[in-house]
């Protein structure tokens, strides 16, 4: 046989971060050594080394092992060695299916420590044992891992391989985040473009076009060797999906979360979603980088729909401005006028796809509308100027009191259905207790389980809205501090913009154009404050005329 035509053996290494714990002897390094050793002791001369660091061995899908079953697969390979079992995979399964297709392929498999060779015996019972022994382990070991992160991120530890963009590793504790200012004020430049109306590829464009920097080009700066490919050279090539990220990501509220998702098993790669009750969220992890305010803001604006007007711009009431009579939104729409400026005006939703039968048309100018929201903007201004104490106990009496009711009233229900939840379990085991006693046919216990189980299922799963709804009530008792801290910022307001209206106002109502007794029209506007709702004028504080 020509030596370009003699197979070759093929020794194979693993090592997944979880067995690098246990020590120097099972190394990439070491594995190695014992298996190139073992050629020279069997004067076995041609042969390649095929390795995994980092890998797992609950599945196959890693890169040495790759290119060693293609080898395999094109003959030029005859054996394939192993320090032990464990190495070659912890899956039994997998294992034992491999090594029967190594068998039919005219293959020898050899793993050195476990004296297993599978062409000296046709059935060895320990090699499937050990390959249940390895997969127990490797269940064991992931277990503990994610055990031992969640005690980690439970204290407020980041346990990333990389900091999120806008923050670094702090070099005395490599589980505490500290602020990156270069990219923490791209970060704040992003969130104050969406707070000024704009959706996320017009951000990614407006990032594009100012040549700033991507999150994996700026991380490049300082890891130059970390990339391999050349993907991270297009510096600016902003996507929109990169922007989305970064405006849900709750980590620059100096908040640390864990859990948003999971492998769909110990030896899937599949990632699969975890509702957001099984997240963990830790607090005050490390400085914020931007503000809850400037949170909300962003996340008012995202929750609606905005679409770019002819100009380019996106329309600054967007997801603001509603219908009185059937609560839709309404649409915004522009003519250009002779001179070329642009005349823009709202109308229903509702009545502009399905007609009068469903809803009227409440059209208004955009001009007419910025009229009446720049007044009353102003004149809630000047009432707070005017006279600030004042002010601020007319917002206390109106929104403690209108919380504390609600609250107490959902604080009952909640504690209700507690109580009911609890009520349900001791019936339930009175149950099972007269069914294994005989005192109730099986078919009627089975039916009554089925109702109790039905009803308890509905109150759990109550619970969760009416407690998130109790503490956005308590948050509302220091709602005149909120509201008075963003009015703070606007106190010498010379025009609206978007991120004006939406620090300011929560929804804007529009009834239909009405005629009254003197033949003329008039058209209702209602303007509900963040945090306050309604400031109609005869509630105000009484300022200079």
């Amino acid at each position: 046989m020509n030596y370009k035509q003699q197979k070759k053996t093929a020794l194979y290494c693993r090592l997944s971060v979880d067995d690098g714990r246990l020590g120097e002897s099972i190394s990439i390094e070491s594995q190695k050594i014992l298996l190139v050793q073992y050629c020279k002791d069997h004067a076995i001369k041609n042969y390649e080394i095929y390795d995994d660091d980092g890998f797992s061995g609950t599945n196959f899908d890693r890169p040495g092992f790759g290119r060693m079953y293609e080898d395999i697969q094109r003959g030029l390979i005859d054996t394939v060695i192993v320090k032990d079992q464990s190495r070659f995979g912890r899956s039994y399964i997998q294992v034992g299916m491999y090594v029967e297709q190594f068998k039919d392929a005219g293959v020898k498999f050899i793993a050195v420590d476990d004296c297993y060779d599978s062409s000296q015996t046709d059935y060895d019972m320990m090699f499937p044992m050990r390959n249940v022994i390895n997969e127990y382990y490797a269940r064991e070991a992931s277990k503990k891992t994610k055990s031992a992160k969640k005690a980690k991120a439970k204290a407020g530890q980041f346990i990333g391989s990389k900091p999120p963009f806008g923050y670094k590793l702090d070099p005395n504790d490599r589980h505490h985040l500290i602020v990156d200012e270069p990219a923490a004020e791209v970060v704040r430049m992003i969130f104050t473009l969406a707070s000024q109306g704009n959706g996320f590829t017009r951000i990614a464009k407006i990032l594009r076009e100012e040549k700033v920097l991507t999150p994996i080009a700026y991380f490049n700066q300082n890891n130059p060797d970390y990339y391999k490919s050349d993907y991270w050279r297009q510096e600016f090539d902003w996507h929109c999906e990169s922007v989305r990220v970064m405006l849900n990501n709750e980590v620059y509220l100096g908040k640390l979360v864990y859990g948003k998702q999971r492998n769909k098993s110990m030896k899937s790669k599949l990632k699969v979603k975890n509702p957001r009750d099984e997240w963990i969220v830790v607090e005050d992890c490390h400085e914020p980088i931007i503000t809850q305010e400037m949170w909300d803001n962003v996340h008012k604006l995202l929750s609606s729909k905005h679409r770019e007007i002819k100009t380019g711009e996106v329309q600054m009431f967007a997801g603001l401005v509603k219908c009185a009579d059937c609560g839709h939104a309404l649409t915004y729409s522009q003519k250009q006028r002779a001179d070329g400026s642009y005349h823009g005006s709202y109308s229903c939703w509702m009545y502009k796809t399905h007609g009068k039968e469903y809803c009227t048309s409440h059209y208004i100018t955009f001009d007419d509308l910025y009229a009446v929201v720049f007044a009353d903007i102003q004149r809630v201004i000047r009432a707070y100027e005017y006279d600030a104490d004042r002010f601020r106990r007319l917002l206390d009496s109106r929104c403690s009191s209108n919380a504390d009711k609600k609250i107490i009233a959902l604080t009952a229900d909640y504690e209700q259905k507690t109580s009911r939840i609890a009520e349900i379990d001791k019936v339930l085991n009175k149950l099972y207790e007269d069914s294994a006693l005989g005192k109730i046919p099986e078919s009627r216990f089975e039916i009554m389980q089925q109702t109790y189980d039905a009803e308890q299922e509905t109150l759990r799963k109550e619970l969760p809205a009416l407690k998130a709804e109790i503490d956005r009530l308590k948050e509302q008792t220091d709602a005149a501090d909120k509201f008075i801290n963003v009015i703070r910022k606007y106190t010498y307001l010379n025009e609206l913009t978007a991120e004006v209206l939406n620090s300011l106002i929560d929804k804007i109502l529009v009834h239909h154009k009405e005629v009254g007794s003197d033949g003329r029209e008039y058209q209702q506007i209602e303007i509900y404050y963040r945090f306050i709702g309604r400031l109609d004028a005869a509630e105000q504080v009484k300022k200079i005329a």
